[in-house]
C-alpha cells in the first residue's frame, strides 16, 4: 500500500499545449513489481490520447502507437472502491514491434499464422520487433486521472540495436525511415479536397509537384499514395447520411459513431428538449489558438425558417479577424430558450482540460436575451453585443420597402443617430415614436418596423446602455461568416432535406468543416480551378476596405463615390458618408450587407478628422470619463487605473496605425473631464 500512496501523492501533470510528449513531463521512479523500478507519472485522463499523438510524432524516432491490448470494467459491474482498483487498463505499443517480421525476428505464437510476401516493401518494414511501449491506467480512486508507466522508451529491438527510424541504418531507403501512417493534418487535407469536390488525380499531382520542389522526400506524408486516396474518395462516395429511416434513430446512430465530435447530447426527455453539441478536433484547436486571450462570437440564429434544427454557432477571429467556427449548437425552433449552462459548461470544460491557462477576454451575443450572467459565470470574462443582425434586417428592409435612394439614406441616418444616443446612456423609447411620426410617410417600411421591431426594441434598450458593443471590424466578420455558412449550406437541391436532422449533422461534420478548414490552408490557390461559389473565401468587407486607396473616393456634395476595384468604370454611390448607418448603391450593399465601400468612406473620412467617432470609441471614452469622475478613496489606485487608460490608448493608436491616429487623439483630447 506504501506504493500506491506513493504514487496517489504524486502531483497530475497537465502541459498547456495541445499535444505533449514524455518529454513535457516530470517522471518519478517508484518500486514496482518484483523490486524493478517503474517510470511514473499522472495526467489527466481526458488527455490520453494527447500524450499519445505528442510521442508519435518524435522527431528523432517518428512513430506511431497503437492499442495492443486493453481491459475494461464494464460500467455497470460492481466493485469496491480499492486504492490499486483499476477501471481501466491500455497498452500502447509502437507500431513496428512487438512482432519482428525481418529475417530471423521473433513472431509470437499468437501470430505464427502470418505468411512473409513476396516483396520486400509492406510488412517487413512495419514490424521491426520494436520493445517501446508504455501502460495507461485508470485508477478506481482517481477515475479522472490516468497513471502512465512508461520504462520501455527506447526504440530498439530486444538486442538493444535501433530497429527504425534515422538511427537504423537498415531501414534507410526504406519506409521505416518514417512514421508508419500520414500526419493527422494531411489526412484532414486529403479528406477535405475530396469533400469539396477536387479529383483524386488532381490531388496527387499537386502532392507530387510540391515534394519534387522540396528535392525528394523527407517525411511519411511525402509518400502519400494513389491507393490511400482513392479509398477515401470511395468512403466519401459510398457514405450516407441517413442511418435509420426515423430521424430521431438516426441521430443516436451518429451520436454513437461520432463521440469524439459530441461535446454535449441530450435527447428528448418529459422535462428537457433535444440539444447537441458538435466540435470536432480541429475546431477545438482552432478555439484554444484563436481563443485565448481574445474574443469568442456568437451567431444565435442560423437556419430557423429553412431547418428543423437551426444552429447556433460560436466563432473565434483568425488573424486577419475572419471568423472560424469553433462549436455548433443544435436545438429544435420551440426550445431556443434552452438552460445554455449546461452545453456552455461542457464545452468550457473541454476547452480547460486541453489547456488549464486558456481564458477568454469577451464573448459577444447578438441577442440582447442571451443569458449573460450563465456566460460571466461559465467564462468570467466580458459580454459585448453586436449590432449587426438588426442592422441587415433594417438595411435590407430598407431597399425592399422604401424606393426613393434619399429617403431610405433619411432613415437610415435617423436610425444611427438613435443607435448612437442610446449608446451613450441617453435613448429611449420615445426616440423611435419620433421617429415613426416623422417618417410616417413612408407607411411600408413604418409599418414593417412597428410590427416586427418596435415591440423588441426594449431589451436592446436596455443592452445599449448596459453593455459595450462590438466594434465594426467584428460585425463585418460576424456578418460574412454568416453568410458563407447559407452559401455553404443550403445549397440542396432537395427542400424536403431540410427536415433531416441527421442530414445536417452529417454535414457539418465532414463538408462544412472541409470548406472552413481549406479557408486556413495555405495552398487552396493551387486548386482555384475548381472553385465554387461554396468554397470561395476571400477577405470581410472590413478588410477589402484597406485596400482601396483615397484617390478613388470622390466626394460630390452630400454623397461620395467609391471607384469599384475590378471595374474601374464603375462608381458606387454612399449616402450618409462618414457614419456606420451608411447606405451604398453596389449589389452587396442593396442586400443589406456591410459593403467595404461605406467602410471606406468612413475610413477616408476620419481619417481627414471630419468623420464621427464610432460607437465602440464613444463607450469608451464614457466609460473612462465615469471612472475619473468616481475616483477611489486610496489615490494609488486612481493613479494606476488612470495609467492603465492611458497604456489602453496607447496600445489602441498602435493597432489602427497612422490611419487611426487623428480620431484616437482628437477624440481623447475632446472629453471633458470634471474632477
Amino acid at each position: 500500500m506504501a506504493r500506491w500512496d506513493e504514487i496517489l501523492s504524486l502531483p497530475v501533470q497537465n502541459p498547456p499545449t495541445l499535444e505533449f510528449s514524455a518529454f513535457d513531463l516530470i517522471w518519478s521512479k517508484i518500486e514496482g513489481h518484483r523490486d524493478n523500478m517503474d517510470r511514473l507519472a499522472l495526467v489527466p485522463f481526458a488527455r490520453v490520447d494527447d500524450f499519445v499523438r505528442g510521442e508519435s510524432n518524435n522527431k528523432d524516432c517518428p512513430t506511431r502507437f497503437h492499442v495492443e491490448a486493453r481491459r475494461r470494467r464494464p460500467p455497470k459491474m460492481p466493485y469496491k472502491p480499492k486504492v490499486d482498483g483499476i477501471l481501466e487498463y491500455i497498452l500502447y505499443w509502437c507500431s513496428f514491434g512487438p512482432d519482428d517480421h525481418r529475417k530471423g525476428g521473433v513472431v509470437r505464437p499468437s501470430r505464427s499464422t502470418y505468411i512473409p510476401k513476396k516483396k520486400s516493401a509492406g510488412r517487413p518494414n512495419t514490424k521491426r520487433g520494436c520493445t517501446c511501449h508504455f501502460i495507461v491506467k485508470r485508477l478506481i480512486a482517481e477515475p479522472s486521472v490516468a497513471l502512465i508507466i512508461y520504462n520501455q522508451d527506447k526504440h530498439v529491438d530486444k538486442k538493444g540495436l535501433p530497429c527504425h527510424g534515422p538511427q537504423d541504418k537498415k531501414s534507410v531507403g526504406t519506409r521505416a525511415m518514417y512514421a508508419p501512417f500520414i500526419s493527422e493534418d494531411l489526412r484532414l487535407r486529403v479528406l477535405s479536397l475530396l469533400h469539396v469536390g477536387i479529383p483524386v488525380e488532381t490531388i496527387m499531382q499537386r502532392h507530387n509537384e510540391s515534394v519534387e520542389k522540396q528535392g525528394g522526400v523527407c517525411n511519411r506524408d511525402d509518400l502519400l499514395t494513389h491507393r490511400y486516396v482513392r479509398i477515401q474518395e470511395r468512403n466519401i462516395r459510398r457514405s450516407n447520411f441517413e442511418l435509420d429511416e426515423d430521424d430521431d434513430v438516426s441521430i443516436g446512430i451518429w451520436v454513437e459513431r461520432n463521440q469524439n465530435h459530441v461535446f454535449f447530447y441530450e435527447d428528448y426527455s418529459d422535462n428537457d428538449p433535444f440539444c447537441l453539441g458538435i466540435q470536432t478536433e480541429w475546431q477545438l484547436q482552432q478555439m484554444i489558438r484563436f481563443g485565448n486571450g481574445r474574443l469568442l462570437g456568437f451567431d444565435s440564429s442560423f437556419g430557423v425558417n429553412k431547418l428543423k434544427c437551426p444552429i447556433q454557432s460560436l466563432v473565434v477571429f483568425n488573424s486577419e479577424n475572419k471568423a472560424i467556427p469553433v462549436a455548433w449548437i443544435i436545438t429544435p425552433v420551440f426550445s431556443r430558450s434552452i438552460d445554455i449552462h449546461k452545453w456552455m459548461r461542457a464545452l468550457f470544460n473541454r476547452v480547460r482540460t486541453k489547456d488549464p491557462t486558456w481564458k477568454l477576454a469577451g464573448f459577444i451575443i447578438d441577442d440582447p436575451l442571451f443569458d449573460i450572467l450563465t456566460i460571466r459565470e461559465v467564462f468570467r470574462c466580458s459580454v459585448l453585443i453586436s449590432f449587426w443582425r438588426v442592422r441587415h434586417a433594417w438595411h435590407k428592409n430598407l431597399m425592399k420597402r422604401c424606393l426613393d435612394m434619399e429617403t431610405r439614406a433619411k432613415l437610415s441616418k435617423t436610425l444611427g443617430q438613435i443607435v448612437k444616443e442610446m449608446c451613450k446612456g441617453c435613448g429611449n423609447f420615445e426616440s423611435f415614436d419620433k421617429f415613426m411620426e416623422d417618417f410616417k410617410e413612408c407607411r411600408d417600411f413604418i409599418d414593417y418596423f412597428k410590427a416586427t421591431w418596435y415591440p423588441r426594441m426594449g431589451p436592446w434598450i436596455d443592452a445599449f446602455k448596459t453593455l459595450p458593443v462590438s466594434s465594426q471590424e467584428t460585425s463585418s466578420a460576424l456578418e460574412f461568416h454568416h453568410n458563407q455558412l447559407k452559401i455553404r449550406l443550403l445549397n440542396e437541391p432537395d427542400p424536403f432535406i431540410y427536415k433531416r436532422v441527421d442530414w445536417l449533422l452529417d454535414k457539418l461534420a465532414t463538408k462544412i468543416q472541409a470548406y472552413f478548414w481549406l479557408d486556413e490552408y495555405e495552398g487552396k490557390d493551387d486548386f482555384s480551378r475548381y472553385w465554387k461559389d461554396e468554397w470561395t473565401s476571400g477577405l470581410t468587407a472590413w478588410r477589402k476596405s484597406r485596400a482601396i486607396p483615397d484617390t478613388d473616393v470622390l466626394t460630390e456634395g452630400q454623397t461620395v463615390k467609391v471607384v469599384d476595384q475590378k471595374d474601374r468604370e464603375i462608381a458606387h454611390v454612399v449616402w450618409n458618408p462618414g457614419t456606420e448607418f451608411g447606405i451604398c448603391s453596389c449589389g452587396w450593399g442593396q442586400k443589406g450587407n456591410l459593403c467595404e465601400h461605406v467602410f471606406k468612406v468612413v475610413w477616408y473620412f476620419r481619417e481627414k478628422g471630419s468623420g464621427s467617432p464610432s460607437v465602440s470609441l464613444l463607450q469608451f471614452n464614457r466609460g473612462l470619463i465615469d471612472m475619473l469622475k468616481c475616483p477611489p478613496a486610496n489615490s494609488f489606485i486612481r493613479d494606476h487605473a488612470v495609467s492603465l487608460a492611458v497604456w489602453v490608448n496607447e496600445q489602441l493608436r498602435g493597432q489602427f496605425g497612422k490611419s487611426g491616429r487623428g480620431e484616437m487623439v482628437n477624440s481623447c483630447t475632446r472629453m471633458e473631464v470634471d474632477l
